[in-house]
């Protein structure tokens, strides 16, 4: 994964250009990542975050994150550009252009592209978590990823 400038001195060391870190290849359709590309920006690996997690994910119609939850971390994501429909526990939402939701801890919840045409483009993070490990990744029914 492509990562900041680490010889870079001062503020530099903290900033990440999005489209220079690589998309997470290890990511699996079997694990509820259907189709989607997905950037880790903000983690401990990339910058040395402590609590916090920032990605971006692209989408293309037919895509979607399974139903999945992190017992160990708050998410919230962004819509950068598109539609999506967001499921938060048993509800379901959609989500436009410059919407953002919150889902608390422990919390089931999936994101699928909601056009037919357009890719949807997401900013997102995690807050109690550095990582994904750390925030910890469950499917329904108990399976960790």
């Amino acid at each position: 994964m492509s990562t900041t400038q680490e010889s870079a001195g001062g503020a530099e060391r903290y900033r990440v250009s999005s489209l220079a870190v690589d998309p997470d290849a290890s990511l699996s359709a079997d694990d509820g990542w259907i189709d989607m590309e997905v950037r880790w920006l903000v983690t401990a690996d990339t910058v040395g975050s402590k609590q916090t997690v920032v990605g971006r994910t692209v989408l293309k119609p037919g895509s979607k994150h399974d139903i999945h939850r992190h017992p160990h971390a708050e998410e919230w994501e962004y819509v950068v550009s598109g539609s999506a429909i967001k499921h938060v526990g048993d509800d379901s939402v959609r989500l436009e252009t410059g919407d953002v939701v919150f889902v608390p801890a422990n919390v089931f919840h999936g994101l699928e592209n909601a056009s037919d045409s357009e890719p949807v483009v997401t900013v997102w993070g995690y807050s109690g978590a550095a990582t994904l490990e750390a925030a910890g990744y469950e499917l329904p029914g108990g399976d960790q990823a």
